[in-house]
């Protein structure tokens, strides 16, 4: 079974094309690594490794979430929801 957070994020990123409907860590972790405004930052690397770790079954998934939003309000990144 494929499993999702229980509410998504919608994010809007300058370099993709409309808006990111973000539900899964691994989603988010991809938006991280290949198409986030900056490449540092406390928020940043905590979003990177909740989202693995969530990916790997070692930390919860809704904190993979909260450590995203965390990250997308560094990035100053419009968030949607």
């Amino acid at each position: 079974m494929f499993k999702t957070w229980d509410e998504c994020v919608i994010v809007n990123l300058p370099d993709l094309d409309g808006v990111q409907i973000v539900w899964t860590p691994a989603e988010a972790a991809r938006l991280l690594s290949e198409h986030w405004p900056i490449d540092h930052g406390s928020a940043y690397n905590a979003a990177i490794n909740s989202c693995t770790d969530a990916m790997l079954g070692t930390a919860p998934f809704d904190r993979a979430r909260q450590a995203f939003v965390a990250a997308v309000e560094e990035a100053k990144v419009k968030i949607m929801r």
